[in-house]
C-alpha cells in the first residue's frame, strides 16, 4: 500500500489559484458589457444634440398657409372682373341688384304714389303716368308709338303732325322718375309689320338711359325720305311666340289686317304692366279670321272649280275668247304702270309746290296717289258680266274671346308665372281736326282696351288739315 503524504500549502495554493482566475474572468466579462453599454448611449446623444429631428422643422406649416393665400387671390380676381364689365351695361341696369329710393318728385303729370317690392333686392315705386290724358299707375311702362305713313296723311297735318308728337314723347321720357322701368315701340304697318325697340327690354330710367331714348325717337318721321321705322337704329323685332293662324292671302282674305296684333303680340312679350299705343285706328278682332280645316279647303276648290266653268261658258256665249282675256289683262298692266309713273310726277311736283309755300308735304305712295288722283283708267272693252254668284269664302273669326285663348300660354310663361298682373292696355287714336270718328270705330277700340285690364282710350284731333293752308 502506497501512502500520501498532506501537503497542506500546495493545497491551498491550487485552490486560491482557481478561485482568482473565476473571479478576474467574471470582472473581465462584467467589464467589458457595462463599457460596451454606455459608449452605444453615448452615441445616441450625440445625434440628438447635434442633429436635431426633421420633425421639429416649421417647413409644412408655411407650404399649407402659401396655397390658401393663393386660393383667396384667384377668387379675387374674378370678382374684379365681374365688376369692371359691369359698367357698360348701364343701359341694362334694372338687372343690378339694388335698393331704389322710396320717393321722388317729378313734375308734368308723373307723380309717386307708394313703394312696393318687385323683387328681394330691388324696390320700384309705383308711378302715375300721363299720356294723352289717360293717367295709369304702373311701375313697367312700354310706349307703343306708330310711325306708318298713314299718321302722315293730308288730313291729319302731314308731317308737321309727327313733330308735335316727337317732342310729346321726349317730354314725357324726360319726365319718368328714375324708379320706373321703360320701354319704346316704334312700328309700321303699311307694309307687313315693321317693329323696333328702343332696348330688348324694359330698363330703368336712368338719366344716361332717358337722354339715349330721346335721340332714339329724334329720326322717326322726320323728313320725307326718313319715314317708317328703317331710319331708327336697331334690329326689326321677331315675335317669340306663334302668331294667329289665319287662311292664306288670296281674293277671299287678307292675312295683313292682322298686322296690328302682332305689335300687342309683341308688346305683350316684353313684360310691361301697362302698355300706351298710339295710332291711327284699330282693327275688329272679328274680321281676323281662322283657317280651314282641309275638308273645308276641298270643299271651296270644287265649289271655284264648277264656278269658272260656267263663268267661262257664259262669256263665250258672249262673244268673249281667252285671246280678249289675255289682251285685256296685258292692256290692264300697262294702264296701271302709266297710273303709277303718273302719279310719281305728280307728288314730285306736289310737293315742290308744297315746299315754297310752307304747306306738309305729301307722305302718301304712289299708288294711293294714283287712286285718289284717278290716274287709272281702266281699258276697254273689259270682260262682260255674268249672271252667276261666286261663292262665298266663309271663315270662323276669331273674337276678342279667341283671340285671349290663342294668347294662353304667352300670358301664363310671361306674366302668370313670374306672379305679375295682366298688362293694362290704353290707346290713344290720333285724328285730323275735321276727320270724323264714328261710333262704330270707337266701340272697337273701347271694348278692345276695357277687355285689357279695364284699359281707357282716347281720340286726339291732329293739326289742321293741307287743304286749309292753301
Amino acid at each position: 500500500m502506497k501512502l500520501h503524504h498532506f501537503r497542506p500549502k500546495k493545497e491551498k495554493r491550487g485552490l486560491l489559484y482557481q478561485v482568482f482566475v473565476l473571479v478576474a474572468i467574471i470582472q473581465i466579462s462584467l467589464l467589458v458589457g457595462l463599457s460596451g453599454y454606455i459608449v452605444s448611449q453615448s452615441i445616441i446623444e450625440e445625434q440628438k444634440l447635434d442633429a436635431p429631428p426633421p420633425v421639429e422643422k416649421v417647413q409644412p406649416a408655411q407650404k399649407e398657409h402659401k396655397v390658401r393665400v393663393e386660393r383667396q387671390q384667384k377668387q379675387s380676381r374674378k370678382m374684379t372682373k365681374r365688376i369692371s364689365i359691369a359698367n357698360p351695361q348701364n343701359v341694362n341696369a334694372p338687372e343690378v341688384k339694388v335698393t331704389l329710393p322710396a320717393s321722388i318728385s317729378t313734375g308734368a303729370g308723373i307723380s309717386t304714389i307708394s313703394d312696393k317690392a318687385m323683387t328681394g333686392g330691388m324696390k320700384i315705386a309705383v308711378t302715375t303716368v300721363e299720356i294723352g290724358g289717360i293717367k295709369s299707375k304702373t311701375e313697367k311702362v312700354l310706349i307703343c308709338v306708330d310711325a306708318g305713313p298713314y299718321l302722315m296723311t293730308d288730313e291729319r297735318g302731314g308731317l308737321d303732325t309727327y313733330k308735335v308728337i316727337r317732342e310729346d314723347i321726349k317730354r314725357l321720357v324726360n319726365n319718368l322718375p328714375s324708379t320706373v322701368l321703360f320701354n319704346l315701340m316704334a312700328f309700321d304697318i303699311s307694309n307687313g309689320a315693321q317693329i323696333k325697340f328702343f332696348q330688348g327690354n324694359l330698363v330703368a330710367a336712368t338719366s344716361f338711359n332717358k337722354r339715349i331714348a330721346c335721340d332714339w325717337v329724334e329720326p322717326i318721321n322726320a323728313a320725307l325720305g326718313k319715314t317708317g321705322v328703317n331710319p331708327i337704329s336697331g334690329p326689326h323685332y321677331k315675335l317669340k311666340y306663334e302668331f294667329l293662324k289665319q287662311p292664306p292671302a288670296s281674293q277671299y282674305y287678307n292675312p295683313y289686317i292682322s298686322n296690328i296684333y302682332r305689335v300687342y303680340q309683341a308688346a305683350l312679350e316684353q313684360g310691361a304692366d301697362t302698355i300706351y299705343i298710339l295710332t291711327t285706328s284699330w282693327v275688329d278682332p272679328d274680321r281676323i279670321k281662322m283657317p280651314w280645316t282641309d275638308a273645308e279647303t276641298e270643299r271651296f276648290r270644287r265649289a271655284m272649280e264648277n264656278y269658272e266653268e260656267q263663268v267661262a261658258r257664259q262669256r263665250k256665249q258672249q262673244g268673249w275668247t281667252d285671246e280678249k282675256q289675255q289682251e285685256f289683262d296685258s292692256a290692264d298692266a300697262i294702264a296701271r304702270q302709266n297710273g303709277i309713273k303718273k302719279a310719281r310726277d305728280w307728288i314730285k311736283k306736289e310737293n315742290e309746290t308744297r315746299a315754297k309755300k310752307g304747306v306738309p308735304l305729301y307722305t302718301g305712295t304712289p299708288t294711293q296717289a294714283m287712286y285718289e288722283n284717278k290716274l287709272y283708267v281702266r281699258p276697254t272693252p273689259a270682260p262682260p258680266a255674268v249672271k252667276i254668284k261666286r261663292p262665298e269664302a266663309k271663315f270662323k273669326p276669331y273674337g276678342r274671346a279667341g283671340l285671349f285663348k290663342f294668347y294662353t300660354q304667352l300670358f301664363k310663361e310671361v306674366y302668370t308665372d313670374k306672379k305679375m298682373r295682366f298688362p293694362v292696355v290704353h290707346m290713344i287714336v290720333f285724328r285730323g281736326e275735321k276727320e270724323e270718328w264714328t261710333p262704330a270705330e270707337n266701340k272697337v277700340v273701347r271694348q278692345f282696351t276695357n277687355a285689357n285690364q279695364n284699359g281707357r282710350s282716347r281720340v286726339l284731333k291732329g293739326l289742321k288739315s293741307v287743304k286749309e293752308y292753301e
